[in-house]
């Protein structure tokens, strides 16, 4: 080994070891392991746990209790009564977990009794939380009105939720403004005179409090939850027990108790380590853990930040030492062993110290020594594999496609193994046959024979492309698979035709799966109900019928009420459960001429067609209702919803689907203000909305005026190189008063009331300066794509506006890109392909935006001169998890690239996203992973350091020099 190789060699120790260290410090300082994290914590936990304490009582608001009462809220008596039992039972501490923030409406002496009873015990807590004020988008304090806050301790009952959704974290003091609120179980021991001040002093207090924050709810001293055990590991009784003397005095004597609801769907139950989300602990329970926790001073402080990097950073140090001195085989068993080191220093500070150390980080850079350390051999077997993996891409490319040579007479001389699976014949029956004997092609829909273009490619001596819907019989004439065909003639050197080739594939899957976009372009994937587009089609046509019948039509708008509710409390998938079967059950109630669709969240539509008269409306959606309100068992969980229903009538209520549509829907929101469960016929009171769109219109003309229009630009990149090759400029609307709002609010009204010309213009001008401004700085050029609403792609001078903008800001045509919705090319497909025709001799970039979403066919966007397809993000957003947006997705991949279009996908956010749309040749990206949407300066910034990694890319050493580990 010469000097210089040996020198190499210790650089690349040298960097692998500081890139392994920093690696791991990022990791503990980013948190991005937090998840892995709380799995090692969580599994401890559960093998921590210890016997209950005699002296905590749990006092169970159970079904039991429930069913002795009465609904909730009970009358405060009731309570008063249960606090002067604990009082002569001589309990220590009792915490009344109920929120008491009202005066008792039907009983006025319960609150004084209430109180008088707190007065007598002494040493009672009631809860304080902080409530979001709905009215006025405001942090409030919820406490017990002041009768009972005088006569008893108050306490906070806040609850921190990490990111999984699970309780681990607690404060002890919290409060609107400042943390003045004792947590509650620490307010029952300062009630019992012990001292806190230990407690507080070995918490992490907060040291970024501002007293200034009086609407913020603040949080302080705060400490890892060791809980005791599962749900029902503290002695638990029934509070009418209680109530009727079924439980002895004895159990209360000289203990903590405490009281609130275990109930389902009563008590504020949460995950935790030791419950998860199959059984979630009740409050009440999670304050006995926490009140167990500080008597017994066993609450878990977070290991600090400084901490954690300087003992994560020692572990990885530690291994990387080791493997200097170790051979690759011994590097390996100290890496197995090495691999438990994180874990059990974090055990024994958790039991040792009560510190928690995360370990993941440590345990990834670890983990990933071994590999890095022997980074040699690994680059050369993936080399290998790699290479393997391109020459067998290249033997399955090079049979992919079927082909089929014939002489000028149409005679078989060669046929491929992919011909012979597709039409059944074997290359030796094959040849010296006629072309039609063995490639039996008929239409796909009708089964009628194609006429042969084989013949007409030899007798013109021009290329024949196959019809749409051609089809493929085996031998046996059974078999049916669709092809996309096409013919083209063999010439010598004289130019004489000497036979043909005839190339197809198989393309059954892809027609299926562009059946099923179809499909799913105009139906709910959950429901299978007519969506929106469908709806509104079908609807326009229900009215034409009602005009020629003379009968009336109506629509009844179906919200469902409490589905949020139902679906935040038991998650998405019973919730979807639900939506399916409330989908049915709709469908049952309805007639069988009826239209249900569902168009949108928890929302559907009934279309009644040839109605006589309005009792026959009120009695279907009265059978709608009962139909909807009865219990619905999901997952052995029984569940329950009521609907609103807004009703409008053809003609009186609106003379098209679009008004019949808004109007039922304002009756639908009446129905909601008026207790939800009913239904409500439409009337014009309930208009409010339409003056709430004419002031928004007042505003948006005088935007651009007033310069209360911005754009942002969001990057476009490509997948295989990172490099950004073009921004999509997306137009913003800053109201002084109004904040920012959406373009879905704005961006329908500029096309109604045709202001969209003049704002596209705008954006227009504003984008392409934008564009050639960054040239001028140096940056590299790069393509600006622009959305062209349907309004302005009709409107006559569409190209010269277009041509004059990009001349005077100086911006070559390749530059700017177009994007229209495939709905709009649709419309009218001569004027539009013209249109786009002109664009694209200018040199203009086009494309199709959200596409998959409308109606366009496949088989016309040939015609269209397009360059890029842009999947939209509905199908994108659950790519990873729904098979049938993957298939969609996949499908318009293949489609565009066997059209030579380039693909970009919107709306990626996820690594797992990125990863297979990387994997399945998407060209292009474009979404939140990468970065937001962002004003020009900032896009600059990302411009500059895209070109500068590209540059540094590019003039990196060739292979075998040396270089950093990725």
């Amino acid at each position: 080994m010469t000097a210089d190789s040996e020198s190499r060699r210790r650089v690349e120790k040298t960097l692998i070891s500081l890139g392994l260290i920093a690696l791991s410090l990022m990791l503990v300082y980013t948190q991005w392991l937090q998840k892995w994290d709380h799995v090692i914590y969580d599994t401890h936990l559960k093998q921590w746990s210890h016997p209950a304490p005699d002296d905590i009582v749990i006092i169970a608001i159970d079904k039991q209790s429930l069913a002795k009462f009465g609904r909730w809220p009970w009358s405060r008596q009731v309570h008063a009564k249960l606090i002067d039992i604990l009082r002569q039972a001589g309990s220590k501490a009792v915490a009344l977990n109920i929120i008491f923030s009202e005066s008792d409406q039907t009983d006025h002496l319960a609150d004084t009794m209430l109180a008088d009873a707190l007065r007598r015990h002494g040493h009672v807590v009631l809860p304080v939380l902080p409530e979001q004020d709905q009215l006025h988008a405001k942090l409030t304090e919820s406490r017990p009105i002041p009768m009972l806050a005088a006569a008893a301790r108050l306490g906070h009952v806040d609850i921190e939720l990490d990111q999984d959704g699970v309780n681990r974290y607690i404060f002890l003091k919290a409060g609107l403004g400042s943390a003045k609120w004792p947590q509650l179980a620490l307010a029952m021991l300062e009630l019992e005179g012990f001292d806190i001040t230990p407690l507080l002093d070995t918490q992490e207090a907060n040291a970024n409090l501002n007293p200034a924050l009086v609407d913020t709810w603040v949080r302080d001293h705060g400490a890892l939850l060791p809980y005791a055990g599962p749900p029902g590991h503290f002695l638990r009784v029934s509070y009418a027990d209680v109530l009727f003397g079924n439980v002895p005095a004895e159990t209360f004597r000289n203990k903590f108790v405490l009281v609130g609801a275990t109930a389902a769907g009563l008590g504020d139950a949460l995950p935790t380590p030791l419950s998860g989300f199959g059984q979630a602990m009740p409050g009440v329970e999670i304050q006995a853990n926490i009140l167990d926790s500080l008597r017994r001073d066993r609450l878990v402080q977070p290991l600090g930040l400084a901490w954690q990097l300087l003992l994560t950073g020692l572990l990885v140090l530690s291994s990387l030492l080791l493997y200097t001195r170790l051979s690759p085989g011994g590097s390996l068993l100290v890496t197995v062993c090495l691999l438990t080191l994180p874990v059990v220093c974090s055990i024994a500070l958790l039991r040792g110290q009560y510190l928690w150390f995360p370990p993941s980080a440590a345990l990834l850079g670890l983990a990933l020594c071994y590999p890095l350390w022997s980074w040699r051999r690994l680059v050369a077997a993936t080399h290998s594999l790699l290479a393997q993996k391109e020459r067998a891409q290249v033997t399955l490319h090079s049979i992919a496609d079927a082909v089929i040579a014939t002489d000028a007479q149409g005679i078989v001389e060669y046929i491929n193994p992919a011909a012979e699976t597709l039409t059944g014949w074997l290359g030796k029956q094959a040849q010296g046959r006629a072309i039609n004997t063995l490639f039996h092609v008929v239409n796909e829909q009708n089964r009628e024979d194609i006429t042969d273009p084989v013949s007409r490619c030899l007798q013109t001596g021009r290329s024949i492309t196959y019809p749409d819907h051609s089809a493929v019989l085996s031998r046996n004439g059974r078999v049916e698979r669709a092809i996309r065909a096409s013919a083209s003639p063999i010439r010598n050197q004289k130019g004489d035709v000497l036979g043909a080739v005839i190339v197809f594939s198989d393309v059954t899957e892809t027609r299926r799966m562009a059946q099923q976009m179809a499909y799913q372009a105009t139906h709910d994937a959950l429901t299978e109900l007519p969506n929106r587009i469908l709806l509104q089609v079908q609807l326009q046509g229900a009215v034409e019928r009602a005009i020629r019948s003379g009968l009336q039509l109506v629509l009844l708008f179906v919200d469902l009420d409490r589905f949020k509710s139902i679906n935040d409390a038991f998650g998405h998938t019973i919730g979807d459960s639900l939506l399916k079967a409330a989908g049915i059950r709709l469908k049952n109630s309805s007639r069988k001429i009826d239209m249900v669709a569902r168009i949108g969240g928890d929302e559907f539509v009934i279309v009644l067609e040839n109605i006589h008269y309005e009792a026959q409306v009120t009695a279907i959606a009265t059978k709608v209702r009962k139909a909807l309100e009865k219990p619905y068992m999901i997952e052995a969980r029984e569940c329950f919803i009521t609907a609103s229903i807004g009703i409008s009538l053809f003609p009186k209520d609106g003379q098209d689907a679009e008004a019949l549509l808004k109007n039922a829907d304002a009756a639908m929101y009446r129905a909601k203000e008026k207790g939800r469960n009913n239904a409500q016929y439409y009337s014009e009171e309930m208009n409010i909305h339409s003056r709430e769109r004419l002031l928004l219109e007042h505003e948006l003309r005088h935007a651009m005026e007033r310069n209360q229009l911005v754009l942002h630009y969001q990057p476009q990149v490509d997948l295989k190189t990172g490099k950004v090759l073009g921004v999509e400029a997306l137009l913003r609307w800053r109201h002084p008063k109004l904040g920012l709002i959406a373009p879905s609010e704005f961006i329908s009204l500029a096309e109604e009331t045709g202001l969209i010309i003049a704002i596209g213009q705008w954006v227009m001008q504003t984008a392409t300066a934008q564009a050639k401004a960054w040239q001028a700085e140096g940056l590299a050029p790069l393509r600006m794509a622009i959305n062209l609403s349907p309004r302005q792609f009709v409107e006559q001078g569409i190209i010269g506006m277009i041509a004059n903008i990009l001349e005077r800001c100086g911006l070559a045509p390749r530059y700017l890109e177009l994007e229209i919705t495939e709905n709009l090319i649709m419309k009218n497909m001569e004027n539009t392909v013209a249109t786009l025709e002109v664009l694209k001799a200018m040199g203009v970039q086009l494309a199709i935006d959200d596409f998959g979403t409308g109606y366009s066919s496949l088989s016309y966007l040939k015609r269209f001169p397009i360059d890029r397809l842009k999947i939209d993000q509905s199908f994108v957003r659950d790519i990873t998890t729904n098979p049938d947006d993957a298939a969609i997705t996949l499908a318009i991949i293949a489609m565009a690239h066997s059209m030579k279009l380039k693909v970009i996908a919107e709306g990626v956010e996820t690594e797992e996203q990125l990863n297979y749309l990387k994997s399945h040749s998407c060209d292009e990206m474009q979404g939140y992973y990468f970065s937001p949407p962002l004003p020009a300066d900032k896009i600059a910034t990302i411009l500059k350091k895209s070109m500068s990694q590209h540059d540094t890319q590019n003039n990196s050493p060739p292979a075998g020099k040396s270089k950093e580990s990725p």
